[in-house]
């Protein structure tokens, strides 16, 4: 009688086991079929069972249901579990962790690449809707889930490169800077890591870092104008005027006809109020591209600056004729300044710069009408 009690007994307990599993296998089925209600309903039971919440197969279950949710595009189902994908990724690993005998990882590799897929299309989603922070998560496990042993490929690295995009996104720029210094180590993306890393730099102020990294990128992309233009802007504006000349005496040389670096030259000489340098290089700028706004600007400012100066000088004559004489002939520099000014405006009907400077000239010129119609379009943009 004992021996058939416990017969019995553990007949009892293995027909349990069985139906709990068989819960697990009926979760797939509606997977399947497209039921994900019905399969988590079933999944739920089996997940709160003693012989089945550490069943591997149950965790891969689990991760079939969740990636199915999140395919679904069905808002409603899609909420069943908070981040599907995360849930489905952690699952999957869970399943092959808790398998000593090495059947889930064939198993779960089959549903990788569609994974893979689907968490670069969360991670766009997420970007589109300015959730940035979530957007970076999605890239982060997608990144992890690339390098890991589930995952038959390489490493795709415009995965680095739109991660370091998010990251800044985020305002996380360490992780940005990771990922870009990874994308150069990878020689991913040209010159644009580098671009986006003395951003950063230069966003924390870090002057020092801004500078090595753009002359960095120089010494790699020697042929790249834009490369060369930003460390020479990048000189520009943090005064250091003997480099900036360096490189574009450099620049120049290789590229005697591109109008950018004609432009720089003379706002370097502005800034040195070296107007008559300036004015020589900005015409050769205008002359090679006459639609460029800011050469245009620029010249207006050089001719306009002259004009202040030798009214500045007119005003310590004390002869009333040279005095008179002094002021014609500043008018005649501030007249030079007008088509330059006018043409600036046609680039950029908008800019309020060049409406404020026409404004003054034409107030000095007594040119009353356009005085006039500058004012009304200041007052029309500045409300």
């Amino acid at each position: 009688m004992k021996r058939f009690l416990l017969s019995f007994l553990i007949l009892i307990l293995s027909v349990g086991l069985f139906a709990q599993k068989g819960k697990v296998n009926s979760a797939l089925n509606f997977v399947d079929n497209g039921n994900l209600e019905k399969a988590k309903e079933a999944l739920d039971g089996a997940e709160e069972h003693s012989k089945t919440k550490d069943w591997p197969k149950t965790y891969y279950a689990k991760g079939r249901l969740a990636q199915a949710m999140y395919e679904s595009n069905d808002a409603k189902i899609r909420k069943l579990y908070d981040e599907p994908l995360m849930v489905a990724y952690n699952s999957y690993l869970k399943s092959i962790e808790l398998d000593d005998k090495d059947r889930m990882s064939k198993m779960v590799i089959l549903q990788i690449p569609q994974l893979s897929n689907d968490f670069l299309t969360w991670a766009g989603e997420e970007f589109e809707a300015e959730n940035f922070k979530k957007s970076l998560a999605a890239f982060e496990t997608l990144i992890s889930l690339q390098q890991s042993d589930i995952y038959v490929g390489m490493l795709d690295t415009v995965l680095l490169f739109n991660a370091g995009i998010v990251a800044i996104n985020a305002e996380e720029h360490d992780k940005a800077l990771d990922y870009f210094e990874k994308c150069i180590e990878m020689e991913y993306g040209d010159s644009q890591p580098y671009e986006y890393i003395h951003s950063i730099y230069n966003t924390r102020g870090d002057m020092e870092n801004a500078e090595k990294i753009l002359i960095a990128a120089f010494e790699k992309f020697e042929d790249s104008p834009n490369v060369l233009l930003s460390l020479i802007q990048f000189y520009l504006v943090n005064e250091m005027d003997d480099e900036a000349m360096e490189y574009i005496n450099m620049a120049k040389a290789d590229d005697p006809d591109n109008y950018r670096l004609h432009w720089a030259e003379g706002v370097l000489y502005m800034k040195q109020e070296k107007y008559e340098d300036a004015t020589g290089a900005l015409a050769k700028s205008i002359e090679l591209e006459p639609d460029f706004f800011d050469t245009q600007y620029n010249m207006g400012v050089c001719y306009y600056n002259l004009g202040v100066n030798m009214f500045e000088v007119a005003n310590d004559i004390l002869d009333n004729a040279k005095y008179n004489a002094a002021v014609e002939e500043a008018k005649e520099v501030f007249a030079k300044a007008i088509p330059y000014m006018e043409r600036a405006l046609e680039l950029n009907p908008d800019d309020v710069a060049t409406l404020t400077s026409l404004k003054e000239l034409y107030y000095r010129l007594q040119m009353t009408e356009k005085y006039d119609e500058v004012t009304k379009r200041l007052e029309e943009i500045e409300g």
